[in-house]
């Protein structure tokens, strides 16, 4: 009795081993033809999945600065409505006229992207 594991007749592995077994040298010649095929297209499409995650980070990266960038504008912005606000406050509470003080406007503020998927881990 042998411990070799005896291929299982069901799926691709089995169809395979039947068709070479046939005896038929055209049938071995296809098969072989078949599996070189299917390992350029596999190593290919290997490649091709590399080369769209590659685009991505650089969709995420060139997204992330410009939001970045409209975050930063919002600020300066308000920074620069606050300083008017704030002078206005100044003013008229020189001048005795009756108002509500003026407080800042609140901020949002944007974390820096931590770049292409896996991210560092941070403590």
């Amino acid at each position: 009795m042998s411990n070799d594991p005896k291929p299982n007749g069901n799926g691709i592995a089995g169809l395979l081993t039947t068709l070479a077994s046939s005896g038929d040298n055209w049938v071995k010649l296809i098969i072989v033809g078949g599996l070189f095929v299917n390992t350029i297209w596999t190593k290919n499409n290997g490649t091709g999945i590399k080369e769209a995650d590659r685009q991505l980070d650089i969709l995420r990266v060139t997204v992330s600065r410009q939001i970045k960038s409209i975050y930063d504008n919002q600020n300066f912005l308000f920074d620069f409505v606050d300083s008017v606000r704030m002078s206005q406050d100044k003013i008229q509470t020189k001048l005795d006229i009756p108002h509500e003080s003026a407080t800042p406007y609140p901020r949002q503020t944007l974390p820096d992207y931590l770049g292409p998927y896996p991210y560092p881990q941070h403590p």
